[in-house]
């Protein structure tokens, strides 16, 4: 008994860290998603390889960072 009321009573005290964490992370999974179908339509309309479009994407990213 005494575990649970440790795990609901700091669940209640970090309630708002766990929700901006959960909302950060599935925003996050969303735009991963998103990009997945989008590669493999621009693979299509350029006509290249995948390799091809995921390295642009790939180097995009570097630049950025």
């Amino acid at each position: 008994m005494f575990i649970e009321e440790r795990i609901i009573t700091l669940f209640k005290r970090n309630f708002h860290h766990t929700c901006t964490y959960w909302s950060v992370f599935f925003s996050f999974g969303l735009c991963i998603a998103f990009l997945g179908p989008t590669i493999l339509d621009l693979r299509c309309q350029t006509q290249s390889t995948l390799s091809q479009i995921t390295w642009v994407f790939f180097s995009q990213q570097q630049q950025q960072q």
